[in-house]
């Protein structure tokens, strides 16, 4: 296990040295991996898909509870470090370059797990791929900035509530796992890390047209002090009233706001106005 001196040795030895552009915070304590891989509940049968394996402490974990384990590592360094430490395990794949550009309907069969620990910069474009592509995963099990893993279980009327948390809400349940300090970290991050379980299911409230409610969703958290009745009506082209009759009948006031409607309001309120 890969603990915060091991850590600096390995970079040391190795010639590495953490990326600030790639966002590069190395978990190594080792509690925490493993709280961190129990949350992902293998059974022994599903494949898992680690992003930003980074020096492999989660990896060698995964390894021994996956039939198959594939790393996706944008960093060349870190590829041939993970290479010379896990290359001659049969279960295990090692995928160099930017999860963003990569295929994980092609790379996974469907029922997959899975595992990151995510930079900043790249949270918000690589969970909107893993919600949108086909075959998304059974779980996912993900270390996040702390106020981005609070955007993603908000809920309506809070500030953190916004349109990632509708996204990942309308696909997933959403579950705050545990809070992670910055010393649990090489080199310490600036600010606290959560982690988050999200497990796929059906839509509990489709609508008829899921682009267009999500268009409404975008209108609303675009602007999201403003009424709803004003924003909606003057973006559709259609009268304050109709917006207002479609609030209602939601059991909402005329002057609320889009960051106060729930998944299923914005589903239903979809339909309503959709023509």
């Amino acid at each position: 296990m890969i603990g915060p001196g091991r850590a600096v040795e390995l970079l040391r030895r190795h010639g590495l040295k953490p990326r600030k552009s790639w966002g590069q915070n190395f978990l190594t304590n080792g509690d925490i991996a493993k709280r961190l891989i129990q949350a992902l509940e293998l059974t022994g049968e599903e494949p898992v898909l680690e992003v930003g394996p980074g020096l492999g402490m989660m990896t060698e974990l995964l390894l021994e509870l996956s039939p198959q384990v594939s790393a996706i590592e944008i960093d060349p360094l870190l590829c041939e470090f993970l290479a010379d430490r896990f290359g001659q395990r049969a279960n295990f794949t090692l995928i160099s370059g930017d999860a963003l550009t990569q295929d994980f309907a092609r790379l996974m069969s469907g029922g997959y797990c899975f595992m990151a620990n995510l930079p900043y910069y790249i949270t918000s474009p690589l969970l909107v791929k893993l919600l949108e592509q086909p075959g998304p995963p059974a779980r996912a099990v993900l270390v996040l900035q702390l106020e981005v893993a609070r955007r993603l279980v908000a809920e309506p009327g809070t500030k953190e509530y916004g349109a990632l948390s509708l996204l990942i809400q309308y696909h997933c349940q959403a579950e705050m796992l545990f809070k992670i300090g910055p010393g649990n970290f090489h080199p310490q991050p600036q600010v606290d890390s959560g982690a988050v379980r999200l497990l796929w299911r059906p839509p509990l409230y489709r609508p008829r047209d899921e682009k267009f409610m999500f268009s409404l969703v975008k209108l609303a958290f675009g602007q999201r002090r403003k009424m709803l009745k004003g924003l909606l009506a003057k973006a559709l082209a259609i009268p304050t009233e109709e917006v207002t009759d479609a609030l209602t009948a939601l059991g909402h006031g005329e002057n609320i706001r889009g960051e106060e409607l729930s998944v299923r309001d914005f589903a239903l309120l979809a339909d309503s106005l959709k023509r």
